[in-house]
């Protein structure tokens, strides 16, 4: 049987004659399918090439994703701990305990064994190996912020039942304005009017006429009226068994009953009643007992008697 060719001609430029060459049909199909095959693996290496350079990205990029948790989760840890640090702070100001147990710590103890050959080899750990599994670091992070989150809700809650008491207790002078002074403190002294030696329950404060007399604290107005020595007054409860009283107004701003905030105007001052001239006398009660209104002032410039009174009370200077 006559095996089938294929002939090729070449003509080649010049004076030459022309050229046959004979090629089996099975050659020719060999070279294409090894020509197909080239082909089919160049596309093949050129696919896994992309993948491998898309993969080799993807690693880099979750590297550098994975060393920017790792710096956050450093500074997370570091802010934890600042937190906890102002938590104990926070708690401490307001005398709340805190119970709450360390849940998150590693009890570790035991007796060390000296002699390897009571330790079952498959069993012993490398040193250098951890116990903890990937990612736990993270989920103690998350616990302690969790933790963190219920003891500051704790502290807001604190700080919320002890708001109404910080708002009710007087804590600023009780006159609007920075023309003022004192012209007589809390203790004896001679009278201005008899010259006879007399216990003074509060504090004289000097200034012009009509200057505006604010409320300390948070509270109600339960008295207003004339007094034989304190002309027209004002008395307000701040609850708790706390109250303060306003003499010798020029004017009342409050009607009874009303309530009133910290720093709202609740009369003017005046010389009305047993008074020598134009101030207010300021007098605080705590359950029925009168104090030194010095200490419920917390926002009083420097003068003799504020320097007196922190030297003969405070031990001096």
């Amino acid at each position: 049987m006559k095996k089938k060719t294929f002939t090729v001609m070449w003509m080649p430029s010049g004076n030459r004659g022309p050229r046959t060459y004979s090629v089996p049909q099975v050659y020719l199909y060999i070279c294409i399918g090894l020509l197909a095959c080239s082909l089919l693996l160049l596309l093949m290496g050129g696919y896994w090439g992309h993948r491998l350079y898309s993969n080799s990205s993807e690693l880099r990029k979750q590297n550098a994703n994975l060393k920017h948790e790792v710096k956050d989760l450093g500074t997370l840890r570091n802010t934890i701990h600042q937190i906890q640090k102002d938590e104990g702070v926070i708690r401490g100001f307001l005398g709340v305990d805190g119970d709450r147990k360390e849940e998150n710590s590693l009890g570790q103890g035991g007796e060390p064994s000296t002699d390897l050959s009571t330790v079952a080899l498959n069993d012993a750990i490398p040193l250098g190996e951890t116990l903890l599994k990937d990612g736990e670091e993270s989920s103690e992070l998350l616990d302690r912020a969790k933790a963190l989150q219920a003891d500051f809700r704790e502290l807001v809650e604190a700080m919320w039942d002890q708001r109404q008491e910080l708002d009710s207790t007087p804590s600023i002078l009780p006159v609007k304005t920075n023309s003022y002074w004192f012209s007589s403190g809390f203790g004896w002294r001679r009278s201005p009017f008899t010259g006879v030696k007399e216990f003074h329950n509060g504090l004289d404060i000097c200034g012009n006429k009509n200057t505006p007399i604010v409320a300390p604290a948070d509270g109600v107005v339960y008295r207003r009226g004339k007094h034989r020595y304190l002309g027209r007054y004002l008395r307000v409860d701040h609850g708790r068994g706390v109250t303060t009283t306003y003499g010798h107004l020029a004017g009342y701003n409050v009607e009874r009953g009303q309530k009133v905030k910290r720093g709202e105007i609740i009369g003017f001052m005046g010389n009305t009643g047993r008074s020598s001239g134009t101030h207010v006398h300021y007098s605080v009660r705590v359950k029925n007992k009168y104090v030194n209104p010095f200490h419920y002032i917390f926002n009083t410039r420097r003068n003799r008697l504020v320097d007196f009174y922190q030297e003969t009370e405070g031990g001096g200077k």
